[in-house]
């Protein structure tokens, strides 16, 4: 150890090597390294725990079923432990369906044609668009509808 600075023979050649700043940077690098390895082993725990949460409800029967019975009649399935202290209850889906209209035309064009000819006509038009054959088929003449059914009144 060289008496004159304090500072030992391998502390000197470092700070004459790599410079009088030299351990403050390796201390703020090290500083730096350590935030993020305890925040990588938060990460990991975390990911341990979503793990062990989903190897219990898929090894797990009657932790499954609960899982799924509350996946279909909530809203949004939360656990206890998870949810807020002042919950709502959950509301039901209720599905909205946007289904258009006939077009006025549909029944227009349908009027003198003769039953078979008001078949072939479907038959194409499902070939063309089939999410578009109900249209067809809502402005048939009933006397066409009826020529198809297997068994009809004696009437």
């Amino acid at each position: 150890m060289s008496a004159a600075n304090g500072l030992s023979d391998a502390t000197q050649a470092v700070v004459s090597h790599f410079g009088i700043e030299a351990p403050g940077i390796l201390n703020q690098y090290a500083c730096a390294l350590e935030d993020l390895l305890i925040d990588q082993a938060g990460k990991l725990d975390e990911v341990t725990g979503r793990h062990n949460a989903m190897q219990t409800i898929l090894t797990s029967p009657d932790v499954l079923a609960d899982y799924t019975d509350r996946f279909f009649t909530e809203v949004v399935p939360v656990d206890i432990d998870e949810a807020p202290v002042a919950q709502q209850a959950p509301q039901a889906y209720q599905p909205q369906y946007d289904m258009p209209a006939p077009p006025a035309n549909v029944g227009g064009q349908q009027q003198g044609a003769a039953p078979q000819q008001q078949w072939e006509q479907f038959s194409d038009v499902m070939n063309r668009s089939p999410e578009n054959a109900w249209r067809y088929l809502s402005g048939m003449q009933p006397e066409a509808l009826r020529s198809k059914l297997l068994f009809m009144d004696a009437a």
